[in-house]
């Protein structure tokens, strides 16, 4: 067969340079963020001075520009002070006082200090003595926060603040970067009173705010009079409706100017944004559930009605009494206990149901089941299927039961 490649070779009508509208992106400038950055910078500016800064906490929701002028106030922050060094640290794969020390020593050293075996003290004493003997400033950014909090409370907290006040010739200061404006509330007061913090706090993006930020990106991107204006006020809208997401708003554009590419278009339009929501917000849970076979759909259905009967009690034989009289309602024949219990290990490894082993005491061990997220818009999918159109929840008794 001939190469599948070969139709988007040579050149296109558009020329564009998409990394420039990637995630991991730092613009030079950040529209309608000047007010956060210049309090970011006059806290940090105590390191002009010689002295170590107030430890900042960022808040903000997602796409409200927290990690990138975090980043770039930073950056700049080096190209003015030549001993200082910034630590970025994401609390998704970094989540243990352990890896955190280990990141920042890693970072202040050449020499790599193993991901794992070393007793957590050892490996205190050898952070403390790499950042005391790099004599420089450090700045540790601790992005997504709260999920280190959840993950170790407040001890990675803990373990970076005693560092703070160990290092005596050298300073330590921290950014923590977060959307759980309670994440403090559950540490411990010890560590609370060791934070001496000061918060910057990033507000939602409204809609013309958006299509600013997405202008000054595209002048970098395109060349002029590609893109409609009117496609940059929809997709700015769109951004707008997610609670200021400027980040999903330039994620659809740069998926807008992808598609005009390989399609050979010389515009970018309306259109163009409106097949972008469509591919950016396909979604995946909808085609999972779509292309479940007709029994696990009504296996899930019937798992849905028992938990919304009795939310403490989902398990095997009541989904499985609910799965006959749904058959029953729409006109299939059910199938045997036995295939009903193999769909349900199915649904569960497919991530649609959590199933858990019950001690029944004298009665045996029996398998429970929950729907823990989204359960509605489970029920609102399956509902979609034509098979499935006609049932009516109010049809399933709620079973009676003896107390033990």
């Amino acid at each position: 067969m001939d190469n599948p490649f070969a139709r988007f070779a040579g050149t296109r009508t558009i020329q564009a340079d998409l990394s420039l509208l990637e995630e991991n992106y730092v613009p030079d400038s950040f529209p309608h963020r000047e007010t956060q950055i210049n309090e970011m910078v006059t806290i940090l500016s105590s390191i002009m001075r010689g002295s170590r800064p107030s430890n900042i906490i960022v808040y903000g929701k997602t796409g409200t520009g927290k990690t990138s002028t975090t980043k770039y106030v930073t950056k700049m922050l080096m190209e003015a002070a030549s001993n200082v060094s910034v630590v970025y640290v994401n609390c998704e794969i970094y989540d243990s006082p352990y890896s955190i020390l280990v990141a920042i020593a890693n970072y202040a050293s050449a020499e790599k200090i193993p991901e794992l075996g070393w007793p957590i003290d050892r490996i205190y004493r050898e952070t403390l003595e790499r950042i005391e003997r790099s004599g420089r400033f450090f700045i540790v950014i601790l992005d997504e926060m709260d999920r280190l909090i959840r993950k170790s409370g407040g001890d990675s907290l803990y373990v970076l603040l005693k560092l703070m006040t160990d290092a005596d010739s050298v300073k330590v200061s921290m950014i923590g970067i977060t959307n759980d404006t309670t994440v403090l509330e559950n540490i411990d007061a010890r560590i609370k009173s060791r934070l001496n913090q000061e918060s910057i706090v990033f507000p939602p993006y409204n809609a013309s705010e958006i299509r600013d930020i997405i202008s000054s990106r595209l002048e970098k991107v395109l060349g002029p009079n590609v893109v409609d204006e009117t496609a940059i006020n929809l997709c700015a809208a769109i951004g707008a409706q997610e609670h200021g997401d400027a980040r999903k708003a330039i994620d659809l554009m740069r998926i807008a100017i992808e598609i005009a590419i390989r399609e050979n278009r010389n515009r970018i339009t309306e259109s163009e944004i409106y097949e972008a929501r469509e591919r950016y917000e396909m979604n995946v849970l909808r085609e999972a559930i779509n292309t479940l076979p007709l029994h696990s759909k009504i296996l899930l259905l019937s798992a849905i009605v028992t938990q919304e009967i009795e939310p403490n009690s989902v398990i095997t034989g009541e989904i499985y009494e609910n799965y006959r009289r749904i058959c029953d309602d729409l006109g299939f024949s059910a199938l045997s206990p036995r295939r009903i219990s193999d769909l349900l290990t199915e649904l569960a490894d497919y991530g649609l149901l959590v199933m858990d082993d019950r001690n029944m005491g004298k009665y045996g061990r029996t398998r429970s089941f929950s729907i823990v997220r989204q359960a509605e818009i489970i029920k609102k999918y399956l509902l979609e299927d034509e098979n499935l159109s006609m049932f009516k929840s109010s049809k399933i008794p709620k079973q009676a039961r003896f107390e033990t």
